[in-house]
């Protein structure tokens, strides 16, 4: 535990580069942290921080352990979570991300499970590594850092767009502003509006982006949609379960498609996961 301690002790000064800050963060005092990262040093062998009066800066030694010392209290905050769970299967999910497969393997288990929901991809992969959740099913792209991964099914994606005004080819699709979606990252939001390689390499020359305004969730940008202030795209599945009365999903050739996995922890030796491993990459 004392190990878990300093190790905390010298991130939040590592990230913070201030005592006090770092104190203040940990609920400690800026004594303690200063004896906690020195006992670390002194363990090692080597300087961690540079300190003076006025400033805090990391040495190259600690610039090096800073990474895996994140890595360290990460697992550590994970082994707690999952032993505190006694044993439940936690799976989590986008709300409209399962493409309506979650159900059925939720029935086929045959044992209660609980979820958690997650906005992106990301922030599902972030939730199995942290120990909030045992397994997940995710749709690509996402970071698969630290996990092992299966995918289950892909389908085409559809475009949403104003009735009566829509475009029949990839090109005319793109020229066309796109729902962006604030908070993601640049690979996401390029996924997101059709501008990942797997669409574009479909073309000789995209057309230019042309800004689209935000959405926060599906029901707001659908409804930019039926507004006819732009396009967006979406898992054919997820199309199905949101007629809407000004919008037309159309199948567009050359379109990139989706894919959706099964990851879980590569450390995981769990018998329940290893069930909804199972269940989830069953033919179908």
């Amino acid at each position: 535990m004392n190990d878990l301690l300093r190790l905390a002790a010298f991130v939040a000064v590592a990230e913070e580069l201030h005592f006090g800050r770092a104190a203040e963060r940990l609920g400690r005092t800026q004594p303690s942290l200063s004896r906690a990262v020195g006992a670390l040093e002194r363990e090692l062998g080597v300087p961690l921080l540079d300190r003076t009066t006025r400033s805090v800066a990391l040495t190259p030694a600690g610039a090096a352990m800073l990474p895996d010392a994140r890595t360290a209290l990460e697992a550590a905050e994970a082994a707690r979570r999952r032993a505190q769970r006694a044993g439940r299967l936690v799976v989590v999910s986008k709300p409209d991300g399962d493409l309506g497969l979650l159900p059925g393997i939720l029935a086929a288990l045959g044992e209660p499970a609980d979820l958690l929901f997650a906005t992106t991809g990301d922030e599902a992969a972030r939730m199995l590594r942290d120990g909030r959740g045992d397994v997940a099913l995710v749709p690509a792209p996402f970071d698969r850092t630290g996990l092992d991964v299966e995918q289950v099914h892909a389908e085409p994606r559809v475009a949403a767009q104003p009735c009566g005004r829509e475009a029949a080819t990839l090109a005319e699709v793109l020229a066309r502003p796109a729902v962006a979606w604030p908070g993601v990252d640049e690979r996401l939001d390029a996924y997101y509006r059709a501008r990942d390689p797997g669409t574009l390499a479909r073309l000789a020359e995209p057309p230019p982006v042309t800004a689209g305004p935000a959405a926060k969730d599906l029901a707001e940008a659908l409804r930019w949609v039926e507004l006819g202030q732009a396009v967006t795209f979406l898992p054919r599945s997820v199309a199905h379960r949101y007629p809407r009365e000004g919008v037309v999903y159309r199948e567009i050739e050359g379109l990139s498609g989706v894919r959706l996995h099964v990851a879980w922890p590569a450390t995981s030796r769990s018998p329940r996961v290893a069930a909804f491993v199972r269940t989830a990459t069953r033919p179908r």
